[in-house]
């Protein structure tokens, strides 16, 4: 392991200093952090659909299926791990995101970093992106340097696990 990268964990130091941002990555697709109480509205008034939460906390997630409910969002709850994404979780997402009754599109972790490396993979694993190309998008839509060097660590370690896995 390249001791210049973080590990995944500092996903977790990094959501501590990044308050609550939003990332634009397509006109469909929101990447954000925990929504404030506030924001359920504000997406329904801009169009979005559903909303997808990755967060793992139950309590907090049937508060945000009452408040996007209420807003008038569809709200998935499914809660796939911080560091150890699997295939399945991919393949999970991309069900979600390319099925038409999605609609647009929030998707959210509490910090909006895990979701922006599920994008990167996304991106790579069902588009055929290169990782340059991957990064290049979520560098435009507002990720810093330091986000990309962690899902850089990250996509690596997933796609080790990955390639050890019998196809399925």
């Amino acid at each position: 392991m390249n001791n210049d990268h973080p590990p995944c964990g500092a996903l977790h130091a990094q959501a501590e200093q990044a308050g609550l941002p939003s990332y634009a990555v397509t006109a469909n697709v929101l990447l954000a952090a925990q929504p404030a109480p506030e924001d359920w509205a504000r997406f329904a008034a801009d169009d979005y659909v559903t909303v997808l939460n990755i967060r793992s906390d139950p309590e907090r997630a049937a508060e945000q299926a009452r408040n996007a409910e209420a807003a008038g969002l569809r709200y998935i709850h499914a809660p796939w791990p911080a560091y150890l994404l699997e295939p399945e979780h991919l393949a999970a997402f991309a069900a979600i995101v390319e099925n038409p009754d999605t609609g647009k599109l929030v998707f959210h972790c509490r910090s909006a970093t895990r979701v922006g490396l599920i994008w990167l993979l996304y991106r790579t694993e069902h588009h055929g992106w290169s990782r340059a190309q991957a990064e290049a998008e979520l560098r435009a839509a507002g990720y810093e340097a330091d986000a990309l060097e962690t899902f850089e660590f990250c996509a690596d370690d997933y796609l080790d696990r990955a390639a050890g896995q019998p196809a399925g």
